[in-house]
């Protein structure tokens, strides 16, 4: 899921500063319950990451989530010529989808920012233990087409450096606006003990005078990004995409996939026990005499 935010400044036109982080999360939790203003390729929150956003925006409300995503493995591609004009794009391929490359119905299902044909393949699920068969029916076709597609495309000295077609696990990614620094702060630091260890205040600006618009960022550093063509050139030559080179260099790389795939989804689930802990501590803070030792001990025993 990914939202576009930048008409909540009309949502709370003539609200007063103090109301400002309310409105502006009500507008977003609306939005959140009529699937509205969702511009990611799927259209929703992912399943995978649904139970941390429900969570957040049920139990907090010093927060809400403003663009969230469960982790994903992809093919994307992207370049610029010196004319100025990118690539087609393509509608990425889903495991269960056909394995033919299919047009993307309008520019505007492009990512912001990226160029040539975008997203070829995409998984938010971890791949099948054989990896194999991910790559014999689903990497390799796709591979395939696109470099058919590329010998009939001009090189020029622009498309050369900016050009790459790379294989990519990116860990789940939680955006979330705070009401203030205090709540960012704590925030933040569910993060660090759930592994989020790349995460950190993005944004402190726009809003208003006295109350900005926190936006923090809770993610990982379970990243790879393997770059299979660029500057013209295939990383592994030929470009003989069933040959035993290529198939065991793609097996190898989607079996490390997967392995982060795990890891990701072990953090996401520690994330979502950081965060029981904070919403237990703020219940009992009212309750004098218990340590936070206890505060979690009670958390695991909640259902």
């Amino acid at each position: 899921m990914r939202c576009c935010v930048p008409h909540l400044r009309k949502a709370v036109s003539g609200v007063e500063e103090s109301q400002f982080f309310a409105s502006m999360r009500a507008q977003i939790l609306s939005d959140l319950r009529t699937n509205t203003n969702d511009r990611s390729l799927a259209g929703r929150v992912d399943p995978q990451v649904a139970e941390v956003v429900d969570y957040i925006n049920g139990s907090f409300t010093q927060y809400v989530t403003s663009s969230s995503c469960g982790g994903r493995v992809s093919l994307f591609h992207k370049g610029e010529t010196s004319a100025g004009t990118a690539a087609s794009p393509q509608a990425a391929v889903e495991p269960g989808d056909s394995l033919v490359l299919r047009a993307a119905s309008s520019l505007e299902r492009r990512k912001r920012g990226s160029f040539g044909r975008g997203t070829l393949f995409q998984s938010h699920d971890p791949l099948p233990t054989d990896t194999s068969i991910t790559v014999r029916n689903g990497i390799v076709p796709v591979l395939e087409q696109f470099w058919m597609w590329r010998q009939g495309q001009l090189s020029d000295a622009l498309l050369r450096t900016t050009e790459v077609l790379h294989l990519k696990f990116e860990p789940m990614i939680l955006h979330v606006l705070c009401a203030d620094v205090k709540a960012a702060a704590e925030l933040l630091k569910c993060g660090s003990e759930s592994g989020q260890m790349n995460s950190g205040i993005v944004s402190c600006s726009r809003g208003t005078k006295t109350h900005p618009k926190i936006t923090c960022c809770l993610t990982s550093p379970l990243c790879i990004d393997v770059p299979l063509f660029a500057h013209d050139l295939w990383c592994i030559s030929p470009a003989d995409f069933r040959s035993d080179v290529w198939v065991t260099f793609l097996t190898a790389s989607l079996n490390h996939v997967n392995t982060l795939f795990a890891e990701n989804a072990a953090r996401r689930k520690r994330l979502v026990g950081e965060l029981r802990a904070l919403a237990g501590k703020g219940t009992v803070e009212r309750r004098p005499g218990l340590t936070c030792a206890e505060i979690r001990d009670s958390e695991k025993r909640c259902p």
